[in-house]
């Protein structure tokens, strides 16, 4: 009896705070809009499963694919139901820029628009991306296998077949585990990517060498082995409305450092919008409870690589950077952002594309 009663006095305000971050999901996608991206939704090949992912710059430029990290997402609202209706899956040209939205990739996808089709993925679980409730389609070949598959159909120009010889087919950024998976795509796949940006990502072998000689980093990553536990990591994550996920994104040790960038109540609410759907707090969790099933160590990349790290990441010790960078090949190269936090593109978006652009030989 008194559980029903609490949980008939507190609907009202569970419906108000679902109310306020749909409203801002809406509000961040019709700016994103604005801001002059365009939506698609991709069929994952023999699986079926649907990504969703926003573009920006022309058809038949060379594919820029970026690959975002825990717990974020490209950060658009939605679809309003599954299958989504037909004006969800309209592409075309995107109206020109009316207002800034602020969104993980943003900055990345107004700088390089012009000469690249950037592409921002919404991995598998995450998003307006299909989130498979089950463990076992998280696993390191799957998510890979979604990878090579965008890859090979976006990163193929108009015209040509999958099967061209035109390769390499992209630029592939990753930031967090978006960097950890672009790791092993550019190890297992190098003739689909031309070059390989890792921004606060730990490349596999090199992680488990510097945890050998620096035992240290696993109390940085001791949130590993709570999310190899049942339910409980999606308990702790959404109580007191995820206010641990809000910590994360914007506390003072672990969360953005820049005050010009730090996410408004607003941003917040438009992330977590997805993780308190129903069921939306596993996929992205299933990540770490398939990591120990990795098996194998990854080799280094044979491509040119660029590494960019925070000097102030809460989760990954400055000192793991320089060790990965000993254990690549001669053409990688290391950039520190001197106290930026873990959250690089959003913390030291101008610095972080200037190095970008150094390395990929343009200018701006």
């Amino acid at each position: 009896m008194l559980l029903s009663l609490c949980t008939l006095l507190l609907a009202p305000t569970r419906l108000l705070l679902a109310s306020g971050r749909l409203v801002a999901r809406l509000g961040v996608a019709v700016a994103a809009v604005a801001a002059g991206v365009a939506y698609g939704l991709w069929g994952a090949g023999d699986s079926g499963l649907r990504l969703h992912y926003v573009t920006r710059g022309p058809p038949t430029a060379p594919l820029m694919l970026l690959l975002h990290g825990f717990p974020q997402n490209w950060w658009v609202t939605s679809p309003p139901s599954w299958p989504p209706p037909p004006w969800w899956h309209r592409r075309g040209d995107a109206i020109a820029a009316l207002a800034p939205a602020r969104f993980c990739w943003r900055f990345l996808l107004q700088a390089f628009g012009a000469r690249y089709r950037v592409v921002a993925l919404d991995l598998r679980g995450y998003g307006a991306s299909e989130k498979p409730p089950d463990r076992d389609s998280y696993r390191l070949e799957v998510l890979l296998g979604d990878i090579r598959e965008v890859i090979e159909s976006l990163g193929t120009p108009p015209g040509q077949g999958e099967g061209s010889a035109a390769s390499p087919k992209c630029v592939l950024v990753g930031h967090d585990w978006g960097g950890l998976l672009a790791w092993e795509v550019a190890a297992s796949h190098p003739a689909l990517v031309e070059k390989l940006v890792v921004m606060d990502g730990p490349q596999r072998a090199g992680m488990e060498d510097f945890i050998i000689r620096h035992p240290s980093q696993l109390l940085r990553s001791s949130y590993v082995f709570l999310f190899q536990l049942p339910w409980l990591p999606e308990f702790l994550l959404s109580l007191a409305d995820f206010q641990l996920v809000k910590t994360i994104l914007t506390g003072p040790w672990m969360g953005i450092r820049n005050p010009a960038r730090r996410l408004t109540e607003q941003e917040l609410d438009a992330y977590i919008y997805g993780l308190a759907q129903p069921g939306g707090l596993s996929p992205p969790i299933h990540y770490y409870r398939n990591l120990f099933r990795w098996v194998g160590r990854s080799k280094p990349p044979p491509l040119p690589t660029l590494v960019l790290w925070g000097t102030h990441d809460a989760f990954l010790d400055p000192r793991l950077a320089p060790h990965l960078l000993r254990c690549l090949r001669p053409s990688a190269r290391l950039r520190l952002l001197p106290g930026a936090s873990h959250w690089l593109p959003e913390d030291q978006p101008r610095l972080l594309i200037r190095m970008m652009d150094e390395f990929l030989g343009g200018d701006h």
